[in-house]
């Protein structure tokens, strides 16, 4: 595959949308709450803009890139939920990682929801 310069230039500076917006939420909702709503907020994200991609071809190979590499792949945080996991004890811990894990999914499951059937006449299609 090619990497051309405008397509780094599209992650980049969605990567920079991405985690100034990760940084404000974080300021508003602290700590693991924090990164828990930005994990859940770029599961929504994401499957709504692949599924509008796959399904309805709505968003191009740039668009793509600048949204989904750029912003949504710098706005959720990994690392911090698995640092801030490991710190919290074992049972707080635990409590966290099953939390992004099922509302992640639950994430993904309502933007596919979200775009497969607007309307709301049947669950997933």
């Amino acid at each position: 595959m090619n990497i051309s310069l405008s397509d780094e230039a599209l992650v980049c500076i969605g990567g920079f949308c991405g985690a100034v917006g990760r940084y404000q939420i974080n300021d508003w909702i602290p700590s693991l709450s924090g990164t828990l709503v930005v994990n859940v907020l770029g599961c929504i994200a994401i499957s709504i803009l692949m599924y509008s991609s796959i399904f309805f071809g709505a968003f191009d190979r740039k668009s793509r890139l600048f949204f989904g590499v750029g912003v949504i792949g710098s706005f959720t945080t990994f690392s911090a939920f698995a640092y801030q996991s490991f710190s919290a004890g074992p049972v707080i811990g635990i409590l966290n990682i099953l939390a992004n894990i099922l509302l992640g999914l639950t994430g993904v499951f309502i933007g596919r929801v979200m775009v497969t059937n607007p309307r709301g006449s049947a669950w997933i299609t």
